[in-house]
């Protein structure tokens, strides 16, 4: 009887390390298939540093994702494509994003990698007051976009009526923008803080205004995905999130890798300016992690609110599924990252 147990737990023990490295063979198999990820991301600006980075440094690649990047200029439609399932996540416009939840969408924000508006307002150099705005176009990328929103949010402060006192052009993403300036068709701009201030300056446009010093919150460089995707796609979603976390550490820790990839997707050499805004998105604007606040969504609220009435009781936790960048947190994966540095 003892050696028929012995020739059985014998029989177990070769069948459990037999399905053991059955079991590690087909895992080995599914994580090493690159699971494909659509991504849009909105303009050709410092923000999407990180996001580039990602994909150049192999990072995502390292978290079995091949990301196809589609650039798509422009917060509302690039929330189009989400909604429409032509991509899975969109780096977007926040505003954009709330108001389509609003009306009915599942899109939410799964996070934001910046929580100030690093943009700048230049305009000819005739214009140096805001009250000369008056009777003027100023360039936003698109009605509801970022840019849009700041607009504004800049000429409401100077009590100016948008629409009404100054026009607001729909003219493209950011290097748009900037060639509306030249050729006359606007008399000022929304830009985004890099290549194309930096392009403003040396041509001679006036500063308006530095909205990043407003020391408003708001979410800017953030990223959603609709309820229906997270639900059903919830490891690819953490992967992609710590692959993007990865990718925000090295454009903060590896300079040089960081300049050689925005010089590849800007097509611009860098100068000793970019080399200085550069430090300043590394080191004051993009979030270790890119969690999204309950002020920044309250402010597209007021915003919001400002023009329509909110539907009862809608709090900023409706529009955001934080549980993904909680995760990341609560499993002390950003603290090993900066540790290890």
């Amino acid at each position: 009887m003892c050696a028929k147990q012995s020739r059985l737990s014998l029989t177990l023990r070769s069948f459990a390390t037999v399905f053991s490295f059955a079991v590690a063979l087909v895992f080995t198999a599914v994580s090493s298939f690159a699971e494909p990820l659509r991504i849009a991301y909105t303009s050709i600006a410092m923000t999407y540093g990180p996001l580039w980075l990602t994909k150049e440094a192999g990072i995502f690649k390292k978290y079995n994702i091949e990301p196809e990047m589609l650039y798509i200029a422009g917060g509302p439609p690039s929330l189009q494509a989400l909604i429409a399932g032509d991509v899975a996540i969109s780096f977007t416009a926040a505003g954009a994003v709330v108001a389509a939840n609003l009306s009915g969408s599942d899109a939410v924000l799964i996070g934001t990698t910046i929580d100030s508006l690093p943009f700048e307002l230049y305009s000819v150099p005739a214009i140096k007051e805001p009250t000369q705005l008056r009777g003027t176009k100023m360039g936003v990328s698109r009605i509801g976009a970022t840019t849009d929103f700041i607009a504004r949010y800049i000429l409401k402060k100077w009590g100016l009526q948008p629409d009404k006192d100054v026009a607001i052009f729909q003219a493209g993403a950011g290097p748009q923008i900037y060639a509306a300036l030249k050729s006359g068709s606007i008399q000022s701009g929304v830009l985004s803080t890099g290549v194309e201030t930096v392009r403003a300056q040396t041509d001679g446009y006036f500063r308006l205004a530095d909205v990043a010093t407003s020391g408003l919150t708001y979410p800017f460089g953030p990223f959603a995905a609709r309820q229906a995707f997270l639900k059903s796609n919830s490891l690819l979603v953490s992967r992609f999130l710590h692959a993007y976390v990865e990718g925000i550490h090295r454009f903060k820790t590896d300079k040089e890798a960081a300049l050689a990839t925005m010089e590849k997707y800007t097509k611009t050499k860098i100068s000793p300016a970019i080399e200085q805004i550069y430090e300043s998105y590394a080191r004051k604007y993009v979030k270790r992690v890119p969690e999204v606040t309950r002020e920044g969504i309250q402010t597209i609220l007021l915003e919001i609110a400002s023009n329509r009435p909110l539907p009862p009781g809608v709090t900023p936790e409706r529009f955001v599924e934080s549980r993904f960048t909680k995760e990341i947190v609560d499993s002390g994966f950003v603290d090993s990252l900066y540790r290890s540095r």
